[in-house]
């Protein structure tokens, strides 16, 4: 029996808040709290389901093991889990994660699964110029050396980690030579300066620099180095599949392309070496961390070298196999996979035929950031992975995909010796360091006299450092649970704090039993950590 879809018609004034809250059209922080407030009643009214289950998962593992896990996703969920997994007291070995489902839809950068149990051995393989913090969400560096974000002045945006220089300017105005949008039929991106007739200016401006050994440390897992040429294909195929005039024309992703551009304002290349890549947008997040551009190759569906998708793109192009699940549907051709299945020969056979050529994908662009040279000697390196594994899931992560067992639903990975990074990088994200707060102090106090309380902060039984400390606030309620004060705790020492109740406060009190609350949040932990206590008030 076909399920009925009610469609949805949302109340246009919660749609456009809805909308203002996702994209950060706001000026001021003020103006997100009026907007919160309003959707939360507007989404009441709105309201179209029936929440029956509030479920938290778990994940199980062995107590010799440790791992990430993030706040919010758990184990699947944490970018770090495949660079900080181990057992506790062994160097190597190897390790055995079970999951719910595996190998669902499938594997490829652009338009294969999305599916969390595909994704999670996916990192494993893959890796990011910046990873999201598993404790507070902000993104970290990886490959990135250091970035610098300049925003326009009034906007909401803070910083906390030093990794990001943040400024602030009246107006950003987009460089004349800075690409903006793509020519598919002349393979040629289009300048602010011949799309726009008027000066263009942008919310933002990022800037990311990549460190000067990039190219010479980072390696595909074929062996080739990593290259400028791989960052021009992303740019290039941000725009170009949703181009009518493209070989690979998709209008599947044409609304998200759409959306891109409503934002999108320009990128431009600084520098080659070291890499130097400077981005203009309207959209940001509030933490700058978040607001920066990377450019690096991981795709919507995991990473892939220029010449991998090279070869995909002349199956596609020839109509033998496609990204996204809706081409395939309306070509009538395998759904292309990376790892297995049908699409490993349609693969294999354009890899020949793209080393025979020396092809070159977008050549008239990125020809110019790829020789002839580089050219074959990435068809010769993917063609003997090929004979080595199997399959073309060519990333630079910590691990190498070895094996790939659809009827048994397993995956083999095994370590990348070429991998430049040690192996406790970030081990210090093996466990979240959230706060134990303990609250001390009078039982009795009488009202109209001052009432000291000390407030310990500890993790492990170890003074918290102040620097990791966000805020240390108290908040004081009387009988009728009314609060009547609140402020910041002062800090004495790492880990020791104190509030004092002036005469001010327990003057407003009346005989009886009130409560004050001690919220103590970290600046390396998303999770705030609480403590309270009764005393009771007498005249």
């Amino acid at each position: 029996m076909k399920k009925k879809v009610i469609p949805l018609s949302p109340d246009p004034e919660f749609d456009e808040v809805t909308l203002k809250l996702e994209n950060n059209d706001l000026a001021t922080t003020e103006e997100r709290g009026e907007l919160f407030r309003k959707a939360m009643q507007l989404a009441v009214q709105d309201s179209v389901r029936v929440w029956l289950v509030d479920q938290l998962s778990f994940s199980p593992y062995r107590a010799d093991v440790a791992v990430t896990a993030d706040l919010a996703g758990g184990i699947s969920g944490a970018q770090l889990y495949p660079y900080t997994v181990r057992r506790v007291d062994e160097v190597g070995g190897a390790i055995k994660i079970a999951n719910s489902k595996l190998l669902i839809e499938p594997w490829n950068p652009l338009g294969g699964t999305n599916w969390i149990y595909d994704t999670m051995p996916q990192r494993a393989a893959g890796e990011y110029a910046t990873v999201s913090d598993p404790f507070t969400g902000l993104q970290l560096p990886n490959r990135v050396e250091k970035a610098e974000l300049v925003v326009k002045t009034g906007l909401p945006v803070a910083k906390t980690l030093d990794w990001v220089d943040l400024t602030f300017q009246d107006e950003i105005v987009v460089p004349d030579d800075a690409w903006v949008d793509w020519d598919a039929e002349n393979q040629k991106f289009i300048t602010a300066a011949e799309k726009y007739t008027e000066t263009v200016t942008a919310n933002i401006k990022s800037v990311v620099y990549y460190p000067e050994d990039m190219f010479s440390t980072v390696t595909w897992h074929d062996g080739s180095p990593i290259s400028l040429g791989d960052f021009v294909m992303g740019m290039i195929l941000q725009f170009d599949r949703a181009k009518e005039a493209s070989a690979i024309y998709d209008e599947a992703v044409v609304p998200d392309v759409q959306s891109f551009l409503s934002h999108f304002k320009g990128v431009r290349i600084l520098s080659t070496d070291p890499l130097v890549i400077e981005t203009y947008d309207d959209q940001y997040a509030m933490d700058a961390e978040n607001s920066i551009y990377d450019w690096w190759p991981y795709y919507d569906y995991g990473q892939a070298s220029w010449h991998t998708l090279a070869v995909a793109y002349k199956a596609e192009e020839n109509k033998e196999l496609a990204f996204s699940a809706d081409k395939a549907d309306s070509l009538e051709v395998e759904w292309m996979s990376f790892i297995s299945g049908p699409s490993l020969e349609v693969l294999k056979k354009y890899l020949d035929e793209a080393s025979g050529e020396g092809f070159i994908p977008y050549a008239n662009t990125l020809g110019e950031y790829v020789t002839a040279e580089e050219a074959a000697a990435r068809y010769e390196n993917l063609a003997k992975f090929y004979d080595a594994y199997g399959h073309f899931w060519v990333n630079t992560g910590p691990f190498i995909l070895k094996g790939v067992f659809p009827v048994e639903g397993s995956l083999e990975f095994v370590r990348n010796e070429a991998y430049p990074d040690s192996a406790n990088k970030w081990a210090r994200f093996s466990e979240p360091k959230i706060a134990d707060v303990s609250l001390d102090g009078p039982g009795r106090v009488k009202i109209g006299d001052e009432a000291t309380f000390e407030v310990s902060v500890t993790y492990k039984g170890d003074p918290y450092p102040a620097a990791e400390i966000g805020e240390v606030k108290y908040l004081v309620f009387d009988s009728e649970s009314n609060l009547i004060a609140s402020g910041p705790a002062e800090l004495v020492e790492d880990g020791k704090y104190q509030v004092v109740l002036g005469s001010d406060v327990t003057g407003k009190l009346e005989a009886g039993s009130n409560r004050i609350e001690v919220a103590v949040t970290s600046l390396v932990v998303s999770i705030p950590s609480f403590a309270d206590m009764e005393f009771v008030s007498v005249p």
